[in-house]
């Protein structure tokens, strides 16, 4: 099993074309590459416009728990690769903010692993979200949890 595991600058390119070219050449038995890529969203509940997503976090624990997510799911689903990539900095709606790619035998293990690897990292890696809109900065946590940053927090920048 193979284990691909970064958290990237904002500025840094994401090649899928070659993340999946070189995973659909690595084990011939396997016949399923599930590729997810997550973007910023430009509208969020119904008609707040998102004009920038920060992200921060731990960098050295975020890749730590990654790592084990990875390593947990490849052994539970038989997954002969796992791919994830994480973007950390200031993005714009449309821009890619994660990458999750798994390559297994059968596509059903493919499909439920990238789902559980996708919910995990959401859940337990210590990145941190926050939302620029029209009506102000909101933290983001967990699964679309918005908690209005306060004015204090924004003066003391």
């Amino acid at each position: 099993m193979l284990i691909d595991v970064k958290i990237i600058d904002e500025s840094s390119v994401v090649d899928l074309n070659a993340l999946v070219t070189t995973l659909s050449r690595l084990n011939g038995r396997c016949g399923a590459v599930v590729l997810f890529i997550g973007v910023v969203k430009g509208l969020v509940e119904g008609n707040r416009d998102v004009y920038e997503l920060e992200y921060t976090g731990i960098k050295d624990v975020a890749i730590k728990t990654m790592e084990r997510i990875a390593r947990e799911e490849a052994e539970k689903y038989r997954l002969s690769q796992v791919t994830i990539w994480h973007k950390v900095g200031k993005l714009k709606p449309g821009e890619i903010t994660i990458v999750i790619a798994v390559l297994a035998e059968s596509r059903r293990e493919a499909f439920r692993a990238a789902e559980e690897i996708l919910e995990r990292v959401k859940r337990e890696v210590p990145i941190f979200k926050l939302e620029k809109r029209s009506d102000g900065e909101f933290w983001v946590i967990g699964d679309g949890v918005r908690v209005k940053r306060e004015l204090r927090e924004q003066t003391n920048k």
